[in-house]
């Protein structure tokens, strides 16, 4: 989720929470004022009948005394003026109603009297709570949508130079001779956080570019002493020694032809890890997989093994076609390294996925751990146990998903395409 939209989403949040809170305090301030307005009246009332009492008329049938009690006090004494609210029944109404009596004490003509006038007070929650409710409705949907129209059009303002520093990182490139380039920006933060890049990055190419120094002097500088080596023992393979002492130079002959091994496939790997993978490659599978499992035809046919294929057709998938025939090739190689004598290989291509089975015996190592570097499902095999980390790195650039499953004396290797695959 875009930082506008967190945003927008606690403001939206906060907004509600302090109308609701607003429109609480509305509604009990009308119903208090409500109530107070009719305590104005009621007073106002008892000063009219008061002034009445004065006059010495007779106004018992007045209107205004329809809702009044007139008692005289035997006693003239200070009364403060008396407000009962509650609910009674209301005969106009028929039905209850908050009912407010106001009770003054005034004293006419040496006589004191109590004046108790009473009215029905409408309650806001039977005329005004709808009305409440919808302005602060409104109220709120218009705050929303201010704030979503003015955060799109300060974000893209204010975060202009931060999603400019995001495309920067995102088209920066270990590789590249130049150092990062990231705008100027005049809030301090973005700044800094440009500088901070700058020296990151300048810092991780200069490590790039002295482990890719490092990594192809020493796999140049291996190969030539390894091949003297290995000419030399061959040289002395040949001469007249006893057995034993060919016995130790076949032995190490033979630990220089797996040291040759891992320093081809260690700088295969380095390489690997650098690699920029181009989108637009697309390797004909269809093609490429039953010319793989010719070439290792020989191989497969020298331990007795039975190969099946189902291939279907125009399956074009994103990968650079050597690279594409590297996976194969240790994929296939896997499959006839750790398989039984006289037993299968299973290949089947699909638009969506390769799945290359073998059976064998089951794997000492733990299934998750086999795609890592020197990993071998089964220590007893003339094997380095880095081909299946080269194939999890080949699938890793260009999205594809490698698994490993074994059930019931099968290994399954899979790899699951991208969605760019045809």
């Amino acid at each position: 989720m875009k930082l506008n939209y967190r945003y927008t989403i606690a403001y939206a949040v906060i907004t509600f929470f302090v109308l609701s809170i607003g429109f609480a305090i509305v509604y009990a301030a009308l119903s208090r004022s409500v109530t107070q307005a009719t305590i104005g009246r009621l007073a106002h009332l008892n000063e009219v009948v008061a002034s009445q009492l004065r006059s010495g008329r007779d106004f018992a049938t007045h209107p205004a005394r329809a809702n009044v009690q007139i008692e005289a006090l035997p006693t003239a004494r200070p009364r403060p003026r008396a407000v009962l609210v509650r609910k009674e029944w209301d005969a106009a109404l028929q039905t209850q109603a908050v009912v407010v009596r106001l009770s003054t004490y005034p004293v006419v003509n040496q006589q004191q009297y109590a004046i108790t006038s009473r009215a029905s007070v409408i309650e806001p929650s039977d005329v005004y709570l709808t009305g409440l409710v919808l302005v602060f409705a409104w109220t709120f949907v218009f705050l929303l949508a201010l704030v979503v129209i003015l955060s799109e059009l300060l974000s893209w303002r204010i975060l202009r130079p931060f999603n400019a520093t995001l495309r920067g990182i995102q088209q920066f490139q270990l590789a590249q001779k130049t150092p990062i380039a990231l705008p100027r920006s005049r809030t301090a933060e973005f700044e800094e956080l440009n500088n901070f890049l700058v020296r990151m990055t300048a810092r991780a190419q200069s490590d790039y570019q002295g482990l890719q120094e490092f990594s192809e002097n020493a796999s140049h500088e291996l190969q030539t002493p390894i091949a003297s080596i290995k000419a030399k023992i061959e040289l002395l393979m040949d001469s007249e020694l006893a057995e034993n002492q060919l016995r130790t130079l076949a032995a190490m002959h033979d630990e220089l032809e797996r040291l040759t091994k891992i320093n081809q496939a260690l700088t295969l790997l380095a390489k690997l890890e650098h690699y920029e993978s181009r989108p637009a490659d697309l390797a004909d599978f269809s093609q490429l997989v039953p010319a793989t499992e010719a070439a290792f035809a020989d191989l497969a046919e020298m331990k007795g093994l039975t190969t099946t294929q189902q291939v279907a057709p125009g399956v074009r998938v994103p990968f650079d076609e050597s690279l594409a025939q590297l996976l194969l090739n240790n994929l296939f190689s896997n499959a006839i390294r750790h398989n039984l004598p006289g037993g299968e290989i299973r290949v089947r291509l699909s638009a969506t996925e390769l799945l290359l089975a073998n059976t064998g015996h089951a794997p000492t190592a733990p299934v998750e751990e086999l795609f890592g570097r020197f990993k071998k499902g089964n220590a007893a095999l003339d094997s380095i146990g880095i081909g299946l980390a080269i194939v999890k790195r080949l699938s890793e650039l260009y999205g594809h998903r490698v698994s490993y499953d074994y059930a019931e004396g099968w290994h399954s290797l899979r790899v699951v395409f991208g969605p760019a695959a045809e």
